[in-house]
């Protein structure tokens, strides 16, 4: 059984946060704006230099969701598949769906009045790196994300501020995919390469 809010141990984590959707770059979610053809489909994975959860050490894991809603993204209607980390022990997998599923407090709590249903949880291995610009992440059969740096005027790299998912300090680098997919189950299945891609530091904690 998984925490409370009130229960929860505190928790910290810090590492790289990427993301890929539906719609052309960048994205429109930010300015509470309608996704292309009404419906937004994406994948976001948060992977995990550094953490704890009490006295459980969840350096070098990962975690995140598939999501899939009808009308503006930050106004709810979530649809939801949890997606661990397979490397991750029984206590280690516990913490990191008490943190992402929004019982243990912080950033995913506030999020979770924006999730209608969690549809699943999965566990599976997960891969992430970066070489030159580009970043490929995949978990397991479900996910294969492969995106560049958006890099613009004056050669700077493309950011957008605020974005939920990255440190108030902190800008999200924007991109474009090469290859984004999804394919878990028939609401979660999409291929959506060629758009938009956030990708960047994050750090958060619940205090």
């Amino acid at each position: 059984m998984t925490a409370s809010t009130q229960d929860s141990p505190e928790w910290r984590l810090a590492g790289e946060f990427i993301e890929a959707c539906n719609c052309s770059v960048p994205c429109q979610c930010l300015w509470y704006e309608l996704p292309d053809d009404d419906r937004c489909t994406f994948a976001g994975f948060w992977t995990i230099e550094e953490g704890t959860y009490g006295d459980v050490s969840l350096d070098g894991l990962g975690a995140g969701m598939l999501v899939w809603e009808d009308g503006v993204l930050l106004e709810g209607g979530w649809h939801v598949v949890l997606v661990i980390d397979e490397a991750a022990d029984d206590e280690q997998a516990e913490a990191l769906e008490a943190i992402f599923s929004g019982q243990a407090g912080g950033l995913f709590e506030a999020a979770a009045p924006l999730i209608e249903t969690v549809e699943d949880s999965v566990a599976v291995p997960f891969s992430y790196s970066t070489v030159d610009g580009h970043r490929s992440f995949s978990a397991g059969d479900i996910v294969t994300i492969e995106t560049d740096e958006g890099v613009g005027f004056g050669d700077q790299l493309g950011s957008v501020f605020p974005h939920p998912f990255v440190p108030p300090e902190e800008r999200a680098s924007v991109g474009k995919t090469t290859d984004a997919t999804v394919d878990h189950d028939d609401d979660f299945s999409w291929d959506v390469g060629g758009n938009n891609s956030y990708f960047g530091p994050f750090e958060m904690a619940n205090n």
